[in-house]
């Protein structure tokens, strides 16, 4: 396996994974998507700091560089309890709902979407990755929006070695944060 693979091992989402009930989920994922989703952004949000000239001091304001563009690729029926609150929290950040059934739905969710490589952060975000749909999607952006895999970032909640081995053949420079592995020994 090719990949960057990066493990967050935050202490409030393992407890939150660990704790994980069909009568909470929805509201366990919810905080664990939040969580997870701040991890991964904090090296990539870049924050600029404005100093403001008053009568008797200067004031200090943190604000996120409008002259990037943060998107989040997603199919938003999946995910929806993870990334309710980004958009409140973090409205720079754009979602765009994925539907990475076929290769013609991918198409369609995203025909209208630009991409610039040299403001644009591109994360691909689903709570467990099992199977081949997220490499369509790869696919995709490689070859009709012209990405390159290490311009694609990738998080998810639970990893299958499988895929993740299927991903790292074919795309070695892609960066995968995940909070677990699931090994097919075990």
């Amino acid at each position: 396996m090719k990949l960057n693979i990066y493990e967050i091992s935050h202490p409030i989402i393992k407890t939150l994974l660990d704790n994980l009930n069909i009568n909470k989920k929805e509201q366990n994922y919810r905080y664990i998507g939040f969580l997870f989703i701040y991890e991964i952004f904090r090296k990539y949000i870049d924050i600029n700091k404005i100093y403001i000239k008053q009568v008797k001091n200067i004031k200090l304001i943190h604000a996120i560089n409008n002259n990037k563009k943060y998107l989040i690729l997603t199919n938003i029926l999946n995910t929806y309890d993870m990334i309710n609150d980004i958009k409140i929290v973090v409205p720079e950040v754009n979602i765009i709902n994925v539907n990475y059934e076929s290769n013609d739905k991918i198409e369609e969710s995203l025909k209208n979407l630009t991409i610039d490589l040299q403001i644009s952060k591109i994360l691909i975000i689903e709570k467990i990755i099992n199977d081949d749909k997220i490499i369509k999607l790869i696919k995709y952006l490689k070859k009709q929006k012209n990405l390159h895999s290490k311009d694609i970032n990738i998080g998810c909640i639970i990893s299958k070695e499988k895929t993740l081995n299927q991903m790292g053949n074919h795309y070695p420079e892609l960066k995968v944060y995940t909070t677990k592995i699931i090994c097919k020994n075990k």
